[in-house]
């Protein structure tokens, strides 16, 4: 049975698809998720459908803190405990994955709340070097896209907790950013990964609207790139090894206005890696796109 609520998807991969990586502001209750479910149904009304994937660390801070669990990091990482890994679960895959399908919901779309554990469909590896030093952290390996083409197909918008199933199947935590690259490669769709800056800088401070692979790289090996866009780069890379056609790291662009939004386009230089079809998609290891520190990480 077809979702039919107005403005919900109906593409299943491919063409036009996008995976959208959504954090910060956008998933807090206010003004800027209002305006990310208003923008969706835009978006959707006019025939782009997409998949949302959030993020929600600050959340997760923020609740371990008000318990008193202690958290810790490790070369800027936090490092997902027993202890911790209960609020990491209830926090993205309840409270902010409800808040973002209520607000999605209220819009006017079809929308079914998911994390990469559901149906088997993220599968990940122990993060950190050594792996496993970052806990219960992980970094995605393998996507099976089948529920999210039937979900699509069917008509509704998934939103997705970036949690995936362990080895052993235990749940591991993963940074939104390349789990959203890996769901991108997984299905060949476009990447986007939303921030609240209107794109990425080059080395005078300049905004870059377009990005081949290899500046992109050189932004990271040069330590121009820092703070938040450093993983977000790295995913971007990651994301277009894999097969996926460009990422765009940006902004929402203003409600009511005709542009289109600053953004930046990170584009691909090689050919698309072959993928047989329905197969499960692979996703580089984490050593393959995170080994151009920048000079502060080098300590030059």
């Amino acid at each position: 049975m077809t979702a039919e609520r107005d403005g919900g998807p109906t593409a299943h991969g491919g063409v036009g698809l996008r995976v959208v990586k959504v954090g910060g502001d956008e998933i807090l209750p206010g003004p800027a998720l209002d305006s990310l479910a208003r923008w969706v149904v835009r978006e959707t009304r006019a025939g782009s459908p997409m998949i949302l994937v959030h993020g929600g660390g600050d959340e997760v801070t923020e609740l371990a803190r008000r318990l008193d669990v202690p958290t810790r990091k490790v070369q800027g990482h936090r490092v997902t405990t027993p202890e911790i890994l209960p609020l990491v679960e209830g926090t993205l895959a309840g409270v902010v994955n409800l808040r973002l399908v209520r607000a999605l919901e209220e819009a006017g779309i079809a929308t079914v709340g998911l994390s990469g554990v559901s149906g088997g469909m993220v599968e990940a590896q122990w993060a950190g070097d050594p792996p496993g030093s970052l806990g219960f952290v992980g970094w995605p390996r393998r996507v099976d896209p089948t529920l999210l083409r039937l979900l699509l197909r069917e008509g509704f918008l998934p939103v997705l907790a970036p949690l995936a199933r362990g080895p052993s199947h235990e749940v591991l935590n993963v940074n939104a950013d390349p789990f959203a690259a890996a769901l991108a490669a997984a299905l060949r769709a476009d990447l986007w990964l939303l921030t609240d800056v209107p794109g990425v800088r080059g080395e005078a401070g300049e905004w870059l609207p377009e990005l081949p692979e290899h500046v992109a790289q050189e932004l990271l090996a040069r330590g121009i790139a820092s703070d938040g866009m450093v993983p977000k780069l790295q995913a971007a890379l990651g994301a277009l090894s894999s097969g996926v056609p460009r990422v765009r790291i940006g902004n929402l662009p203003a409600e009511g206005s005709p542009e289109p939004g600053k953004g930046t386009w990170v584009l691909r230089e090689r050919p698309v890696p072959h993928a047989a079809p329905d197969a499960s998609a692979g996703f580089p290891p984490a050593s393959t796109i995170m080994s151009l520190p920048s000079q502060r990480e080098a300590g030059t």
